[in-house]
């Protein structure tokens, strides 16, 4: 009797098991890494995709092992942290002279013009760049 009991039991766990999805980023067997940006927040992926709780854009974090096929999709440069988001398409973010800057090319303009960290947008009034009010 113990010996059906226990295979009865064997077979359920088996069962069970397989109900869990491990293609879900293997969540279940490790911490999923996610890119981040300087001042350690994730970085997230361009979409058009909203929220129905909040209406508002739907926060995708980009993670590391996917980082690589979304800079080639976007035709960003490897090591891209910082871009800019028209609805699902992302592009590198530009100075007050329209010109698109890499990731270490924003962090010198930040140090050049005494800007904040993680600053992608600017306020370009008289070609020096300022933090615009609404940011």
């Amino acid at each position: 009797m113990k010996s059906i009991y226990l295979s009865l039991l064997l077979v359920s766990m088996l069962g069970l098991t397989s109900c869990i999805d491990l293609d879900l980023g293997g969540q279940f067997m490790y911490k999923q890494e996610y890119l981040e940006d300087d001042s350690g927040n994730a970085v997230g992926r361009c979409t058009t995709q909203i929220n129905p709780a909040t209406d508002k854009l739907l926060f995708s974090a980009l993670p590391e092992r996917s980082a690589e096929e979304y800079w080639q999709n976007n035709n960003l440069p490897k090591g891209t942290l910082y871009f800019i988001c028209d609805g699902a398409e992302a592009s590198l973010p530009k100075d007050c002279q329209e010109n698109e800057l890499t990731t270490p090319q924003l962090r010198r303009y930040w140090r050049k013009y005494d800007l904040p960290v993680g600053t992608y947008k600017f306020d370009c009034r008289n070609g020096i760049p300022k933090v615009p009010a609404d940011s």
